[in-house]
């Protein structure tokens, strides 16, 4: 856990990642791992050397403002990792959203022979770095895993209406084993890459945080630890590349900067936005049709 705690330690908020990313660089530079950095902040990584690959991304940006001198992330009772501001004797946000993304990439790096791996700038801002990404490093890669989802049991399949993975995908990855299930979710980088053109399967993962966006986010271990072990599983045990074409001609709620928390939308009133948005250009769709005729 000592990456894990560094990685809570860094300030990186949206448009100002520059220590993440040196912090990423320097992991990569240990690892000797190539990689290369655009002119928009984003991170690639190869690992091995092969026809195809597996590929886990994550963003290097939090919501949270700069953190204060006093802040610290805790380990308590080895379970759950808080942040807390000892000089104002409150909880604050630990960034685990998406660090713990961050944590899983550098992991696969580690332990797996074959992989890649992206970092995105600016996703908490509305997907910069992922809108602007090579997609050219995508192309040899058989599936792509996003973790940066709260809780512990998601895997979102699909996003605003718009699916993001084969059903075949799904089937072969042994979901229920590892205690996920399908699930819709928001905006994100994965989503993004799908719109950009991205023709195999994507997937985004409940890693481990709780309450994002707000001061009281906390990582609960175990289950940011079961994320990692079904992300291995996936690499070790699918090695096909499982094709999946975008769907064309579906509208998207944008997301915005600090969305949830006191002021915020909840979660299930921005699905439910979203839903209600999709189904209207539909009716308009359909109108604009008849009216032709």
């Amino acid at each position: 856990m000592e990456k894990l705690m560094a990685l809570y330690g860094i300030s990186s908020p949206s448009g100002r990642e520059g220590k993440m990313a040196k912090f990423i660089i320097e992991e990569l530079k240990k690892m000797e791992i190539p990689f290369r950095q655009d002119r928009y902040g984003n991170i690639y990584a190869v690992k091995g050397n092969r026809e195809s690959y597996p590929c886990v991304v994550a963003h290097m940006d939090e919501v949270h403002r700069r953190k204060t001198g006093s802040y610290a992330a805790h380990l308590v009772a080895d379970s759950m990792i808080v942040g807390y501001d000892h000089k104002r004797k409150r909880m604050t946000g630990i960034g685990a959203d998406d660090k713990n993304g961050i944590w899983i990439c550098l992991k696969c790096l580690e332990d797996c022979k074959t992989v890649k791996c992206a970092f995105f700038v600016q996703e908490e801002v509305g997907c910069i770095g992922s809108s602007h990404a090579d997609m050219s490093f995508f192309s040899d890669c058989r599936f792509v895993i996003q973790c940066d989802r709260k809780g512990n049991g998601d895997m979102v399949t699909q996003i605003n209406g718009m699916k993001l993975c084969s059903n075949e995908f799904i089937s072969a990855i042994d979901v229920r084993k590892y205690g996920y299930k399908p699930a819709q979710g928001l905006n994100t980088d994965v989503a993004v890459l799908k719109r950009n053109g991205l023709e195999v399967s994507c997937i985004n993962l409940s890693c481990g945080y709780y309450e994002p966006h707000t001061d009281n986010e906390y990582t609960v271990v175990a289950d940011l630890c079961k994320c990692y072990r079904f992300v291995r599983h996936i690499i070790c045990c699918h090695k096909g590349t499982s094709m999946h074409i975008p769907e064309a001609g579906k509208k998207t709620f944008p997301g915005y900067y600090e969305l949830f928390g006191l002021t915020g939308y909840s979660e299930e009133d921005y699905i439910r936005l979203s839903e209600e948005k999709y189904m209207g250009h539909t009716k308009t769709t359909k109108t604009s049709s008849k009216n032709k005729f």
